[in-house]
């Protein structure tokens, strides 16, 4: 056996030396890099979706225990500030580094906005501090792709809802 490959090494032509090179480079050129590409771009698009979720999720969760201090007057405007002030606030802070915060959940920043509504009221009589009501956070942010073989961006939305906890008028501390 050993005589065979003595053999093909004399006969063996000089340019056919770096043919394995060659095809190792076009491997890497066309397959690999662009598989690697691929696997970045994506586990990027999965960590923000997961983070936009969770920011919702909490967001929704803090506007729905939002305890109002005070008289609302008959009016839903203070409690509806003070909870999207707080809701504003948790959204931002469960965001994550990668995912540019809103200022605040009625305003949008360069890529991420976060809307704040409330449902249809159940109840005959209006309460301003909405108890029960249905409330839903939406985030959504646009992501834009590294390379652009598949487009310049995508909108990642992420959506919570829940019932604001019943609720009665606290005047203090």
């Amino acid at each position: 056996m050993i005589w065979l490959h003595k053999i093909w090494q004399q006969i063996r032509k000089p340019h056919e030396t770096g043919q394995s090179l060659v095809e190792f480079a076009l491997v890497l050129i066309f397959i690999i890099i662009p598989f690697i590409f691929v696997f970045i771009e994506t586990s990027t698009i999965l960590y923000k979706y997961v983070a936009i979720t969770n920011s919702a999720r909490e967001g929704v969760r803090t506007g729905s225990i939002y305890l109002y201090m005070g008289d609302p007057g008959g009016s839903s405007a203070a409690p509806d500030a003070g909870r999207s002030g707080e809701v504003s606030a948790a959204v931002s802070q469960t965001l994550g580094p990668l995912i540019g915060s809103p200022p605040d959940c009625n305003g949008t920043s360069a890529g991420t906005i976060c809307l704040i509504s409330y449902g249809p009221s159940s109840s005959l009589i209006p309460d301003p501090l909405r108890s029960t009501e249905p409330f839903t956070v939406t985030v959504t942010h646009t992501h834009p792709f590294l390379f652009g073989a598949l487009g310049s961006s995508i909108d990642l939305e992420a959506q919570a809802s829940m019932r604001i906890e019943p609720s009665s008028v606290i005047t203090g501390p």
